[in-house]
């Protein structure tokens, strides 16, 4: 059965966002909450209910100024997501609410005028027109109240600026939530049409990869006659080349299924004995002068894994060993790890090693021990970082071992 596994190699932040609004993200929606906090703050300081005892309103003041300046602490990433602006809009709302009724100066009209605002901010899309509303919605108000009321309150000044504050506060929410959710649709398009290159791509090249390597084969099998010594060493080139050419396609293609954000994984019980001596039939060194040891031990247990992903895993860590060992051995070594809760799998060489300081190096994208352009190993510096991706796809860890001069050694540890 498959599953789908999102991997969060490049965490979001909010810098799309912020190109949009032209501003950092966390700090505008703190000083957006300052005014709502300032008139609130006022209202709770001169109630009118006489039932509201003194230092209730002060507690209240304090813990809702506390709030806003609690969002200082919160970390940056949290308010890339328009989830976390549910609860606080919700608590906004109602501390709004029973500010206006603790105050009670209001009257109906003032009460209907405050949720139309609210309702036409939440409903309105477009933003030249949101802009209109809020400052229409305070001028309409103060014609209605300046020519109906005898005796005003000291309190009625502060409606007006009230309602722009509050239209410009739901507003903004309202505008980031169907920002996110446009961003959300943008990505579900990019990443289509990502599948449907990588689909066109791997058609396009693997097909005359196939039919060279296939050819190549026919010949060096003697299909069409006899081959002279020269001619078969030639072939042999054109079969490791074209294998090479067919392994680099491949880790790009997983590449770029990666940075998708998005692999399948069809995890399967494997017998690790037996799917151990099948990767050993497909491997043989390319020289004479390295060894290629394979220990299995019999018994071992059945692991729960995807099976394409572990042979690529493989591949990459035992064409690795092979390719930076000149001369020397190369040991394939798998064991139960007590008590039989996980396996290991070994890959050790006698090769050029590693330096310690490039030890997190070589996990990265298109990162080599040696970079220049004049190295003796061929590679674009992806099949480790896809190893290490993989790995963590499939929950395990990996360990490398390596000095300079000495070989190296990477354990792949996997849950049974």
């Amino acid at each position: 059965m498959a599953t789908v596994r999102h991997i969060n190699l490049l965490p979001f932040t909010s810098s799309t966002t912020e190109q949009r609004f032209g501003f950092p993200l966390k700090l505008s929606v703190i000083l957006i909450r300052w005014p709502v906090v300032i008139i609130c703050t006022y209202l709770l300081l001169y109630p009118s209910l006489e039932l509201i005892p003194i230092w209730f309103s002060y507690g209240a003041i304090l813990l809702y100024i506390a709030s806003n300046v609690g969002l200082y602490f919160f970390p940056e990433e949290r308010f890339a997501s328009w989830s976390f602006y549910y609860p606080i809009v919700i608590a906004d709302t109602i501390v709004l609410t029973l500010s206006l009724v603790a105050n009670g100066y209001s009257e109906k009209e003032f009460y209907l005028t405050f949720f139309v605002v609210i309702l036409g901010s939440c409903i309105i899309e477009d933003a030249k027109i949101r802009t209109v509303v809020s400052i229409a919605a305070p001028l309409f108000y103060s014609v209605t109240l300046f020519t109906n009321a005898a005796d005003l309150h000291p309190s009625v000044f502060l409606r007006l600026p009230f309602l722009f504050v509050v239209s410009l506060f739901y507003g903004y929410f309202t505008q980031f939530i169907r920002m996110e959710r446009a961003f959300a649709q943008e990505e579900e398009i990019r990443s289509r049409g990502r599948k449907e290159i990588l689909n066109i791509v791997s058609h396009e090249f693997r097909t005359p990869l196939n039919v060279i390597a296939g050819y190549a084969q026919a010949l060096r099998e003697k299909t069409w006659g006899d081959l002279t010594a020269e001619q078969g060493e030639m072939l042999g080139k054109i079969l490791r080349e074209s294998d090479n050419l067919t392994g680099i396609v491949n880790e790009v293609l997983d590449v770029t299924r990666i940075e998708a954000g998005e692999l399948t994984l069809e995890r399967e019980q494997v017998p690790l004995s037996d799917y151990l001596r099948e990767i050993e039939r497909k491997f043989a060194p390319s020289q004479k002068s390295v060894s290629l040891h394979w220990v299995i031990p019999d018994g071992l247990p059945k692991i729960s894994t995807d099976r394409a992903k572990l042979t690529i895993i493989l591949q990459h860590l035992i064409n690795n060993a092979l390719k930076f060992t000149v001369k020397g051995d190369v040991w394939v070594t798998a064991r139960t790890v007590s008590p039989r809760q996980s396996v290991e799998i070994e890959v050790k060489d006698t090769g050029i090693g590693i330096p310690r300081e490039a030890h997190g190096l070589i996990f990265e994208k298109f990162r080599q021990v040696d970079p220049s352009s004049t190295r003796a190993y061929g590679g674009m510096g992806l099949g480790l970082f896809i190893v290490k991706v993989f790995t963590d796809l499939l929950e395990g860890t990996l360990k490398v071992e390596s000095e300079p001069t000495r070989g190296s050694t990477f354990t792949l540890t996997l849950p049974v």
